[in-house]
């Protein structure tokens, strides 16, 4: 077993060059991005010991263009990878274009190791097409040092409690707000942390809408209070450079996140190691379940036509299985593992050096995650919502009004 921590990982990616032209055989390309390339190259020393005749070319790809680009190569038949990570939400696309490998038999072994829903995900009409990899859940990484000026501490249990707390930040000097509400097709991503983890589905389990959804139009009442020119978050698009700005001077009290979110902060913030913290999603009331919503996670997938499907496999399932790589992928990348047996692996719990805490039993033991019904074409989900809300924050719409549009145009396509 080998120690998998970020210092041996550059000491692995330096080494692994030499290696694989030692032992050169089969070569695999891999189309990942950023932490998770990082967490790939991690983990690769491990599974060239157990496979040394297979060298995995990892690239690293904005993920827009890894999706884009797999759908097109399948459809031509050329250019595609050995093993491409897909956004778990965009997968339903995948399967039935007919351009992946069914790996229902090489992954039936790992079906009590994953959670039943996220199992359930990676199959069609009864068949897997994708290979288990890690989840992302919602989180809310602090500024304990902001939340010290307003006398509160970290974690609050309630939604009530974290407004209050945000109420009370607005009004320090420096208009520092509570955290990040994001507009346009990215506000998708955050806004369904509040949906999921108050139980809110957008489609049936027949990939049907949920039509006159009160409930998740209240919730987009709440998102919309929360990034009102008076309420106590900042309006502004997720990852954009004027989010980074406001986490670097000191302006929001907090991030919303998934759990990848610390890598974000490690890079955009290093001088503020050690005033961030991390805590788990708030609960609506006290009574209410200790519930989180999803922001990300991915499924690995193999093209059918491709010329190395043993290896491709092979690889696949020792990242999405072999308890040593998800922790691997979780030390050096952050990515939540998948393998139930990863989870309860004692390095699952150990301290973040930029968060001093424990990240897993901060934020992400105390809650269960809930997940959307997901359907085909999900970006145009993603852009209709965007659509929405953008218009209500505008204030060319009421947030009920943008629900109810947005509603009835997934109604049009999904029924």
């Amino acid at each position: 077993m080998i120690a998998l921590t970020r210092r041996a990982a550059l000491a692995a990616t330096l080494a692994a060059p030499h290696v694989a032209r030692a032992q050169a055989g089969t070569r695999i390309t891999y189309w990942c991005w950023s932490e998770h390339a990082r967490g790939a190259r991690a983990v690769l020393p491990r599974f060239r010991e157990q496979n040394p005749d297979i060298d995995v070319n990892i690239v690293n790809l904005n993920p827009q263009e890894i999706q884009d680009k797999l759908l097109i190569a399948m459809a031509t038949g050329t250019g595609a990878p050995d093993v491409g990570l897909i956004i778990e939400s965009r997968f339903p696309t995948y399967p039935p274009t007919g351009g992946l490998l069914d790996v229902t038999d090489r992954i039936a072994a790992a079906r009590d190791d994953v959670e039943p829903r996220l199992w359930q995900r990676l199959h069609h009409n009864g068949r897997a097409f994708g290979v288990p990899y890690i989840n992302n859940s919602a989180v809310i990484f602090v500024r304990r040092d902001i939340l010290a000026r307003v006398g509160a501490t970290a974690p609050v249990e309630t939604w009530p409690e974290w407004l209050e707390i945000g109420r009370r930040v607005r009004a320090l000097e420096g208009d520092i707000r509570l955290m990040q509400v994001s507009p346009g097709v990215p506000g998708f991503g955050p806004l369904a942390a509040y949906l999921e983890s108050a139980g809110i589905q957008i489609f049936d389990e027949a990939g049907k809408v949920v039509r006159r959804n009160a409930r998740a139009a209240e919730q987009f009442r709440f998102y919309y209070e929360l990034g009102k020119p008076d309420g106590v978050g900042l309006l502004v698009r997720h990852n954009s450079p004027e989010h980074f700005v406001a986490i670097k001077t000191g302006k929001l009290a907090a991030l919303h996140s998934g759990n990848w979110g610390l890598d974000r902060l490690e890079q955009e913030a290093p001088d503020d190691r050690g005033k961030w913290g991390v805590m788990p999603w708030p609960r609506w009331t006290a009574s209410a379940p200790p519930w989180t919503g999803t922001w990300g996670g991915s499924v690995l997938a193999i093209p059918r036509r491709g010329r190395n499907l043993d290896a491709a496999v092979k690889w696949a399932v020792f990242l999405g299985t072999d308890t040593d790589a998800q922790i691997g992928l979780w030390q050096n990348g952050y990515g939540f593992p998948t393998s139930l047996k990863a989870r309860r692996d004692p390095r699952i719990a150990e301290v973040q050096p930029y968060l001093g805490q424990s990240m897993y039993e901060a934020s992400l033991k105390p809650r269960e995650t809930q997940y959307f019904n997901l359907v085909r074409d999900w970006p145009r989900v993603q852009v209709a919502m965007g659509r929405e809300l953008d218009l209500m924050f505008s204030g060319r719409k009421a947030p009920e009004a943008a629900w109810t549009d947005f509603e009835n145009e997934m109604a049009a396509h999904y029924g």
